[in-house]
């Protein structure tokens, strides 16, 4: 899948995966093939450094990304990184089979009527969907277009540069994430299976469809971590640390049976953080997240017909809430399972825990899979 904003490509060298989110900072090195991992870091994103999704300190989160660079002892300079979800516009467009030079022209000219700001104020890419002679001469081809607004990329390159980082892609997310998932996009025989992919980010969540690589639906949904937090904060009366720490520790999608209650293991704080009570709390947010992910697919199968989805994924750090992947494979009834960004690497198990790795598994799709993309061929 080409990757978007490749205005920003250099000469090919290996580079680092670097994700930067709302509520942590991921830095992942890999190297060779197949991937080998070098090293990792994962740190809370300190307060203030993002405003709306964009970058307002870019020096102290330079300093924060130095610091990074340093634990993990790394010399390499160049990274794969991405724009957040809601920084990111992508649409799949149609348009007739043309000369690669007149397709871009025509790209931008139709891309002008989905992309709300104006066209000369945004870094834009495209790729088409299917082999360029695959499609006949006269017809309609698809095309995903990414666009995110200059402001938003210059900030970002700025904030790189300023760490002693040289940018040599910038990502999508969502597509970032699915590389992990490359081995698994094809079954038996080379079928391509249709696969669907839901990352649970902490500012917002997104929604993939794909049959084999090729990309059905992309949507950014704006419910996420942070919407669980805000319920446990309101329904107890916690300021935003307090309740994500409750929701890590208490926090659970469904009520639990009297045996699973006992192997939840509370704390003193039981009383106060009971299971019906939390339950309660996030139910909101947990009956507004199953609608979207209905009407989302209702939407799509309208659109193309029903079309069997084999199988599920589920990334973020939102997807750590306890019980919530079973509860989401039960209600869209499609067979989920938590993404494993380690099970494609290679390490040295003397220096990775693989308890610890499956532990941070959720959280690394993305960095897992722009690290990936740092040590592939860039087309």
């Amino acid at each position: 899948m080409r990757e978007f904003f490749s205005s920003l490509l250099k000469p090919r060298v290996e580079a680092l995966g670097l994700e930067i989110g709302s509520a942590n900072l991921k830095l992942v090195e890999l190297s060779g093939t197949p991937p080998t991992l070098r090293g990792l870091s994962i740190r809370p994103t300190p307060p203030g450094l993002f405003q709306e999704g964009n970058i307002a300190d870019p020096q102290a989160l330079a300093n924060e990304l130095r610091e990074m660079l340093a634990e993990i002892r790394t010399r390499k300079r160049y990274v794969v990184t991405a724009v957040s979800n809601s920084a990111v516009i992508t649409r799949t467009l149609q348009v007739p089979k043309m000369a690669a030079k007149q397709l871009e022209e025509a790209v931008r000219w139709e891309a002008e009527r989905y992309i709300p700001f104006p066209i000369d104020e945004v870094v834009m890419d495209f790729a088409p969907l299917d082999p360029l002679d695959s499609v006949a001469e006269g017809e309609q081809m698809d095309v995903v277009v990414g666009a995110a607004r200059q402001e938003t990329v210059a900030s970002l390159v700025e904030t790189l540069k300023a760490a002693s980082l040289e940018p040599l892609i910038i990502d999508v997310k969502p597509f970032a994430g699915l590389r992990v998932l490359e081995p698994q996009l094809v079954g038996d025989g080379g079928r391509e299976l249709v696969t669907l992919y839901f990352e649970i980010g902490a500012e917002s969540s997104a929604l993939v469809l794909t049959r084999g690589e090729r990309l059905l639906l992309n949507r950014v949904i704006n419910l996420s971590g942070k919407d669980f937090t805000a319920a446990i904060a309101k329904a107890f009366n916690l300021d935003s640390t307090a309740a994500e720490e409750a929701k890590k520790n208490y926090g659970l999608a469904t009520i639990p049976t009297e045996d699973e209650d006992l192997l939840l293991d509370f704390d003193a704080e039981r009383e106060r953080f009971n299971p019906a009570r939390m339950y309660d709390a996030i139910r909101p947010v947990l009956v507004e997240l199953t609608t979207e992910l209905r009407r989302s697919l209702e939407f799509f199968r309208v659109q193309v017909g029903d079309l069997g989805i084999d199988q599920g994924f589920v990334a973020g750090g939102g997807s750590k809430l306890r019980s919530l992947v079973p509860l989401l494979a039960d209600t869209l009834g499609i067979p989920l399972e938590v993404v494993d960004p380690w099970k494609n690497l290679s390490y040295d198990k003397s220096r990775f825990d693989p308890d610890y790795l499956r532990g941070l598994a959720p959280e690394f799709a993305v960095p897992v899979g722009l690290a990936m993309r740092g040590v592939g061929p860039i087309d």
